[in-house]
């Protein structure tokens, strides 16, 4: 702990702090996928009843983002990240001393509601340090760690769980956890509270059934359950979320703190980098679904060959963060993520070709294409809050959190409809070939790739209205940059 003796600026311990905390809570997500084959031989379960563990994490999430705003303006940025960091960390600890499945996922909905409240809060207290015209260096900076999970995860859960078995998934994010709490309670800054704060409860009575009914419905329907009963559900999930719009927008009319501030999409930049972000996150989820599918069934790699095929793509993300946030600081994040959205559409467009027997070279070029667009379109959220000033604290918690609760709604959303259309591709592809004289491994491995094409033009065409919808985000205004400069170093000399 010597680096905390040294004379770090403010803001860059805020940065150490958060993405601590971030990356234990995605490392976690990606060493539990290791896992579930053994908590599937050591409960006794099937695979359905065994995925409830990643469900019932996912579901949680979406149900509770919403309330950061309340709890940091409530008990302060600081109390409200100790606490929530603290509540991921009881139940990662419950979840590895389960006895059985029910506990297991009982404890998982525990240690949602820590992970839940837990990125949002880490995305309040990084735009609250930082300038505006250094939060595409922040976010960028916070964004090569954070890439490393997906990275090291798989391959550090696949030590652990067969070393030490499938409670280690969990263990793991103690040391961490623990030293992530005693950074934040040693450094981080207090906030004063805002005592007489108004919880929006009929806001939240609204918005976490509709997250969470509309995730599981489309979920479930994208299995092939196309039921009565999930099309209720998601009507349901949809009346539950129009009845949320109209009770905040009643708040917000009559002066009253809502729990989610949906004013801010009146915002012209905001309103359309956050549409931008949700085509961009259900493109991306959707990708990051059908690639290892594609790698592993059809192109015959082994899970390790398609780890360290991805991993090139992490490893251009990691390579292009840091220019992209240096370059969205000084010419604005729109030109940034336009950029990062066509390189996307191009990428996108050329996994339309891939074959069977497509060259590994060919696959690995597309996935640094891919790696490099993710660098540059993660600077959607930094043009999303791009126009709200970092004195505006509750202004820049409830947008942060606005952004973060419709990236997590997307991304569920993105693996469900892809994977739908490629199901459902892949069942008339395989009548289409059996007609032309195809049988054996070949009719399906066909069937599949023909539908794989169908769904990368699917996602190319989304990521092209992700690119027409930043297109309509307005150009910074000229002096704009001076004057965000100015705030910024008025705002660093007061501190």
């Amino acid at each position: 702990m010597q680096f905390l003796k040294v004379g770090i600026p403010y803001k860059w311990l805020v940065t150490i702090v958060v993405t601590m905390g971030m990356f234990m809570s995605l490392m976690d997500s990606t060493i539990v996928n290791v896992a579930i084959p053994q908590m599937e031989r050591a409960f006794g379960a099937n695979i359905h009843d065994v995925q409830w563990v990643i469900t019932v994490y996912m579901l949680t999430q979406a149900a509770v983002i919403p309330i950061a705003p309340y709890l940091t303006a409530r008990f302060g940025g600081k109390r409200a990240y100790v606490w929530t960091l603290s509540a991921f960390l009881v139940g990662s600890l419950l979840c590895g001393f389960a006895w059985n499945l029910p506990s297991l996922v009982i404890f998982r909905l525990l240690q949602g509601i820590g992970g839940g409240i837990l990125l949002p809060m880490a995305m309040i207290l990084l735009y609250q340090a930082f300038p505006p015209k250094e939060r595409g260096t922040a976010t960028s900076v916070m964004g090569v760690p954070l890439m490393l999970a997906p990275v090291f995860g798989p391959i550090l859960g696949g030590f652990l769980v067969t070393a030490f078995g499938w409670p280690w998934a969990f263990f793991i994010n103690i040391p961490l956890g623990i030293i992530a709490v005693f950074i934040a309670q040693k450094k981080l800054r207090e906030m004063s509270p805002q005592l007489y704060t108004h919880f929006d409860l009929a806001g939240f009575l609204t918005v976490a059934p509709g997250s969470v009914t509309l995730v599981y419905a489309i979920s479930e329907m994208a299995d092939g359950n196309v039921t009565i009963g999930n099309a209720l559900l998601l009507l349901g999930a949809v009346l539950f979320l129009f009845a949320f719009v109209m009770i905040e927008w009643r708040q917000s009319q009559r002066g009253h703190e809502p729990l989610l501030d949906i004013r801010h999409f009146k915002d012209r930049t905001f309103a359309f980098s956050s549409l931008a972000l949700i085509f961009f996150s259900i493109v991306w989820f959707g990708l990051l679904f059908l690639i290892p599918i594609y790698l592993q069934t059809l192109h015959q790699e082994s899970a390790l060959q398609a780890g360290v095929i991805q991993g090139t793509l992490a490893l251009a993300t990691m390579a292009i963060l840091p220019f992209s946030g240096r370059l969205s600081d000084r010419i604005g994040p729109r030109l940034i993520a336009l950029c990062g959205l066509m390189v996307l559409v191009t990428a996108t467009a050329l996994m339309i070709m891939l074959a069977l027997n497509t060259a590994i070279w060919i696959i690995v070029g597309i996935m640094l294409l891919l790696g490099s667009a993710s660098g540059l379109a993660q600077q959607i959220p930094v043009a999303a809050m791009s126009h709200i000033e970092k004195e505006d604290q509750q202004a820049v918690a409830h947008g942060s959190t606005l952004v973060t609760v419709l990236r997590a709604l997307a991304a569920p959303l993105g693996i469900a409809t892809i994977a739908s259309i490629v199901q459902v591709q892949s069942q008339k592809n395989v009548s289409n070939l059996a007609a032309q004289g195809i049988t054996g491994k070949l009719l399906q491995e066909q069937s599949t790739l023909l539908a794989m094409h169908q769904g990368f033009l699917v996602v190319a065409l989304l990521a092209f209205v992700a690119f027409v919808l930043m297109c309509f985000v307005p150009k910074r205004k000229k002096g704009e940059k001076e004057q965000l400069e100015a705030v910024a170093s008025m705002v660093e000399s007061i501190s």
